[in-house]
């Protein structure tokens, strides 16, 4: 039996302008804190300044879906891309942490516009039998970027100044926005919702639009799950390096190394396995995986051990993200696969803002030891949840399906 093609032209060009948008958002996360410490800023400053962009960009996730059934997910992706773009090049001209701080809002609500609609789209144009496995195909261009991203943008900072380095990411975005704009169409589901918004009625229009697509009831439970895993994230993703520091342990650049490298090659394996088998054969054992990344780091007292965490954090992440993605965007009509690719990025982001000061007060007033079972209390708490309700009940004759 022929599969369907997952690498479309479509799908193709739309990857790519998602690794270039993740490229240049990935070149300012380790140079934003160093431009504001330059700048005079004090450490606590640095932390609020985050909290604007992230914050901002939740915000955005919520209200954007309404732009999107009157502009359609093309056109507000497009905007949001020269968003971006706009705001890399005027950090340049910066001269004080309050433009700083004003610029990072701006760009929040661009991130909050981008990050959902790729996701969107890449989901639309995948065949329904192989989206497991396309969204993680789809989400390997993030890993690279997120690999190489700091890295180029240290380099070119050390060598140039803070001013090539802003404006060569921002021409990353530029390049990306370019390729959408000549060469992604508008989704058909999209232009369905379009032909299907038009056959409503007078009265009910503006109604309908002003709740319809801020959230939907049915992703109550995938969202907790997600949130869950957001909090177990945000461990490991802000304060390993710390932690390693506190305990003198060595070779952290592998850390990174080998938790990449597992998130890379999981997603080939378990997205075509979720396909074929149904999400528990990756959110069951993605769940366990971080759970035992957070059994492991309790017990750390050597390098080695700390880089058998960044294994599991690689496997834990390489499963959960893509196949949570997927999850949560089939609880929905296609209609509304933007709604729902707004609630997994914004339950993850609001799990990561809570878990990260929570964590940071267990191991600031505990110990780090403390905290990484603050963090396997979240793991079991996720496992709980996803196995007792959120578990996928499949006829035993579709087991083997696709």
């Amino acid at each position: 039996m022929n599969k369907e093609k997952i690498w479309t032209k479509g799908f193709t060009t739309i990857t790519a302008s998602y690794t270039l948008f993740s490229l240049g958002m990935y070149m300012l996360i380790p140079t934003i804190p160093l431009f504001l410490v330059g700048l005079g800023v004090a450490e606590s400053q640095v932390g609020v300044v985050a909290t604007a962009f992230y914050s901002s960009s939740i915000l955005t996730r919520f209200f954007i879906n309404m732009v999107i059934a009157k502009a359609g997910k093309k056109r507000v992706l497009v905007v949001g891309l020269i968003i971006n773009t706009t705001i890399m090049a005027l950090y340049s001209l910066a001269g004080s942490v309050g433009v700083v701080a004003l610029l990072r809002v701006v760009q929040g609500m661009g991130l909050g516009t981008t990050s959902a609609i790729f996701t969107t789209i890449a989901v639309d144009i995948l065949p329904d039998s192989r989206r497991g496995q396309g969204v993680g195909y789809f989400g390997l261009g993030v890993i690279v970027a997120m690999t190489i991203g700091p890295a180029i943008a240290l380099f070119i900072k050390d060598g140039f100044g803070f001013v090539p380095m802003f404006l060569i990411a921002g021409c990353t975005n530029m390049i990306a926005a370019v390729t959408v704009i000549f060469f992604v169409e508008e989704p058909r589901i999209n232009m369905e919702q379009q032909a299907e918004k038009q056959q409503e009625k007078p009265g009910e229009k503006a109604k309908t639009i002003q709740w319809r697509n801020l959230y939907d009831r049915r992703l109550i439970l995938s969202s907790v799950i997600v949130f869950l895993f957001g909090i177990c994230r945000a461990v490991d993703t802000n304060y390993i390096a710390l932690f390693a520091m506190e305990r003198k342990l060595e070779y952290l650049s592998w850390y990174f190394v080998i938790q990449t490298a597992a998130m890379f090659c999981i997603r080939f394996i378990m997205g075509r396995v979720a396909d074929r088998k149904g999400r528990n054969w990756a959110l069951i054992p993605g769940g366990f995986a971080m759970l035992a990344l957070m059994i492991t780091l309790n017990f750390t007292t050597t390098s080695a051990v700390m880089l058998l965490g960044a294994f599991f954090s690689g496997l834990g992440a390489g499963m959960l993200a893509p196949n949570l993605q997927v999850w949560i965007l089939g609880t929905v009509e296609p209609s509304k696969r933007s709604v729902a690719s707004s609630s997994y990025y914004n339950s993850v982001d609001i799990g990561s803002a809570i878990g990260a000061p929570l964590m940071g007060l267990m191991a600031e007033n505990f110990g780090y030891n403390s905290m990484f079972r603050t963090g396997a209390c979240a793991a079991v708490l996720y496992l709980v949840v996803y196995i007792t309700v959120g578990r996928e009940k499949r006829p035993k004759g579709n087991q083997d399906a696709a």
